[in-house]
């Protein structure tokens, strides 16, 4: 219980210290916007007074003179006389300096140079014969423009152009033959059970051969085979070899994909730059799905099954 007591009492004084620090800020904010206040009135107050002060009023005192005895009026006839002839002094005084005047101004003046007058310069028109505009025009670097993206060729063309190449040559692409062997065909773990029901005794069944076309972003599956159809044989991927018993089961026992379907006398001509790469492909492409590839692929697949290896 102390400990807790004192805990509270430590945490009443921290709190009543908060509480006083709270109010000396508030009251030093509030003292600090008085300030403030009081000094922006009187910056005010003086402004104030310079604006609206009335202006100084300038003496009208004159200033004394030494003949200031002289111009006070006489009080005798005597000294009415002796204005009227001082007047009369200064007046011919008066005329005399306005006709000396007069002829200074009557003298001829001196003539002043003439002055000169800049004209703001006009832009002159050039004219150039064309033959010099003609060699400035080859001076000038010319900017390279882009070339224009050739649109690739349909590949129905590209493969008529081959075969045209080949009849040249002298070839036939029926009678080419292809490189089969097992090391180029890709067997399914099936195909060993396959071997086990035919020596239980079961009848095998036949060899049904499939093509595989490939997968085309943006292109269904039906859109794909009518590009084949229509000699497009860039879409053809691999061939499946399955095996489809009395039952009506099938088991897929063996693949040949395209990449390592060899063609010994089309890579000839290929290698001494007869054919394109694209002529070369679409050539493969052309003797892979042949009716008598593929009977050459399905006796490979039988030889493997009937064989006695494991």
């Amino acid at each position: 219980m102390d400990i807790v007591d004192l805990a509270l009492r430590v945490q009443d004084i921290i709190g009543l210290i908060l509480a006083v620090l709270i109010v000396a800020i508030l009251i030093s904010i509030v003292l600090i916007l008085r300030e403030s206040a009081r000094e922006r009135r009187m910056w005010e107050e003086s402004e104030e007074e310079d604006i609206f002060s009335p202006p100084r009023k300038r003496s009208t005192k004159k200033p004394l003179s030494e003949d200031s005895t002289a111009s006070e009026e006489p009080t005798s006839v005597a000294g009415w006389k002796g204005k009227i002839l001082k007047e009369l002094e200064a007046r011919k005084a008066w005329n005399a300096l306005s006709r000396s005047a007069g002829r200074k101004s009557e003298a001829p003046k001196e003539e002043k140079p003439p002055e000169t007058v800049f004209q703001p310069l006009q832009e002159e028109e050039v004219s150039i014969p064309l033959e010099q505009e003609k060699l400035q025009e080859e001076k000038q670097p010319q900017i390279p423009l882009e070339e224009p993206i050739e649109k690739p060729e349909p590949p129905q063309v590209v493969l008529e152009r081959a075969l045209k190449k080949l009849q040249g040559l002298g070839l036939d692409i029926k009678e080419a033959q292809p490189l089969l062997d097992e090391e180029s065909i890709v067997f399914s773990p099936l195909l060993w059970e396959v071997k086990e029901e035919i020596r239980s005794g079961k009848e095998m069944g036949n060899i049904v051969v499939h093509t595989v076309f490939k997968t085309m972003p943006g292109y269904s599956g039906e859109e794909v085979v009518e590009m084949y159809r229509s000699g497009n044989l860039s879409v053809v991927e691999k061939m499946e070899a399955r095996i489809r018993t009395a039952e009506g089961r099938e088991f897929l026992v063996a693949t040949l994909g395209l990449e390592y379907f060899r063609v010994p006398a089309l890579e000839k001509t290929f290698y001494e730059g007869h054919l394109s790469e694209k002529e070369y492909e679409l050539l493969r492409a052309l003797k892979f799905v042949d009716r008598n590839t593929k009977k050459d692929f399905a006796r490979v697949v039988y030889r493997k099954i009937m064989s006695e290896e494991e």
